[in-house]
């Protein structure tokens, strides 16, 4: 993800705005350093590939496209260049081309290229994950075919940002500009422009799917598209994983909306591991948790010292109940627990810690560990995906120097969030989204997140559409089975494909011209 567990904005003198990654599928990058006042001359566009690919859908192949074109992240920034990996289908009719949506997909990071929505969901061909997460052993499971009914009725376009992929960014403090979320956002929104351009796409409608950070870059593609005149053509804005309500999603220890946000994933993974009175289902246990969390447990941790003592052992005892952590633990740890310590604290009897991208993966405990443990056992999803992107694009799209593709990209320095380095300044990630839709009434928001992802929690993502003002009829909220990367889940994947599908054919101004 984005943010490092229990360290929040605020905690320490450096700027609240710099933070540090989790290593695994989503890995900060940048650098820091003053802006250049002059912009160099700008790199060319390459051609990499263009090929036809017979998958998903032999009948009907598409045509692939691997460029490398150059962006900017605005004024007097040092140039840049960006990837991006089409697949389009040949259209015929009057108003093929401008009636045929575009998805335009990256992940997040930052630092991380489109390999994983590429090769675990979106791609032509898929990476598949074996099923059991209980199986350490388990290698790559071969290849699927990908989303043929997505293919029926959109173009995909992959985004690698720079630095990612076999695209580059200045070094050094040149590249500060590209670590901003403004800046990336700009690049990003470069890339989208010169695909429309030179497809002659202009007046489709599209959508902007991100993952993770890539939530972030999405919403912040918003005002970008607005400056360059292309925003009132955005039907829709998908975030995986999403990141923008940032304080419920790293988990301020002082923010006691956040353990009320994390109680229904944490009830849920213990229903899972069996750490709680069968039978049990993850719906059930979210919603009885959800249920406690708003009525109960909120209001309690609110009160904190003036909370009666017969008061917190009633909410302990029910906090137990659901997640499966002793009540004697909330009472010594004034009913809380974070998301990280309930990795390493739920199995602690089986020396186990769990995944925190998906608590379904299992590691050993070393005995060192007490609060945090490092890495993540469910790094093996990111893996099989990474490697298959480098056997694809070697094997099947014939790239010159696949190996030098760079499926995440570690960068010197930190990342800025914002344009001001204050403890009381806002991250208004969803009010983007609900300017746009204010004055684009074709503007709807989708949201899908992984039942068993502790870092950007299904709370979270209820939290977000609780505290917004984008009415019902403009969103869809989704729960999926599965981790961060809810899609390595065989059902969850088809599912999930599926809705996207829907979601698209649900757009009520389809033929409308902008």
């Amino acid at each position: 993800m984005i943010l490092t567990p229990q360290q929040p904005f605020g905690r320490k003198k450096k700027s609240p705005r710099r933070l540090s990654a989790l290593t695994g599928i989503a890995l900060v990058a940048a650098s820091a350093g003053p802006i250049p006042t002059q912009a160099a001359e700008p790199p060319a566009e390459r051609v990499l590939i263009d090929a036809r690919v017979s998958k998903p859908d032999p009948a009907h192949p598409v045509r692939a496209e691997l460029r490398l074109v150059p962006v900017s992240a605005g004024a007097d920034s040092s140039p840049a260049t960006a990837g991006y990996i089409s697949y389009s289908r040949p259209q015929t009719g009057r108003n093929a081309k401008t009636e045929r949506p575009v998805i335009f997909a990256f992940n997040g990071g930052p630092g991380a290229s489109a390999a994983y929505l590429h090769m675990g969901l979106l791609g032509p061909v898929l990476a598949h994950v074996p099923q059991d997460p209980a199986d350490t052993n388990a290698g790559a499971g071969g290849t699927l075919p990908g989303p043929s009914k997505l293919y029926d009725v959109a173009d995909v376009v992959f985004i690698d940002p720079p630095g990612t992929g076999f695209s580059e960014r200045p070094a050094g403090a040149a590249g500060a500009p590209y670590s901003t979320v403004e800046g990336d956002a700009n690049a990003a929104a470069d890339v989208l422009r010169q695909w429309l351009t030179s497809h002659g796409r202009h007046h489709s409608p599209f959508y902007i799917l991100g993952e993770s950070y890539g939530t972030i870059r999405a919403v912040a593609m918003l005002d970008a598209l607005d400056r360059q005149g292309l925003a009132a053509n955005v039907r829709g804005v998908v975030l995986l994983g999403q990141a923008l309500n940032m304080i419920e999603t790293s988990q301020r220890p002082d923010n006691v909306v956040t353990y009320a946000v994390s109680l229904p994933t944490l009830a849920a993974i213990a229903c899972y591991h069996g750490m709680v009175k069968a039978p049990c289902t993850a719906a059930g246990v979210t919603d009885a948790a959800a249920s406690f969390a708003r009525e109960d447990y909120l209001p309690a941790l609110y009160r904190g010292r003036d909370l009666p003592q017969d008061e917190r052992d009633r909410l302990a005892a029910r906090l137990a109940e659901l997640t499966g952590i002793p009540a004697a633990f909330y009472l010594a740890n004034d009913l809380r627990i974070s998301k990280e310590r309930f990795r390493v604290e739920l199995l602690r009897a089986k020396g186990k810690v769990m995944g925190r991208y998906d608590a379904r993966y299992l590691a050993d405990r070393p005995a060192n560990v007490t609060t945090m443990m490092p890495g993540d056992p469910s790094s093996s999803i990111s893996d099989i995906f990474g490697k298959a992107m480098t056997v694809y694009l070697g094997d099947t799209l014939k790239a010159p120097g696949a190996d030098t593709y760079k499926v995440i990209a570690r960068f010197e320095g930190g990342w800025s969030y914002g344009a001001e380095d204050s403890p009381f300044a806002d991250w208004p990630f969803m009010s983007v989204v609900e300017r746009h839709a204010a004055t684009n009434a074709c503007l709807r928001l989708f949201v899908g997140t992984g039942i068993y992802d502790t870092t950007t929690t299904i709370g979270a993502a209820d939290y977000l559409f609780a505290q917004s003002s984008l009415p019902k009829t403009r969103y869809r909220n989704e729960r999926y089975v599965g981790g961060h990367v809810f899609y390595s889940d065989d059902g969850s994947r088809a599912r999930f494909q599926s809705d996207l599908v829907d979601f698209i054919n649900a757009d009520s101004c389809r033929g409308a011209q902008k």
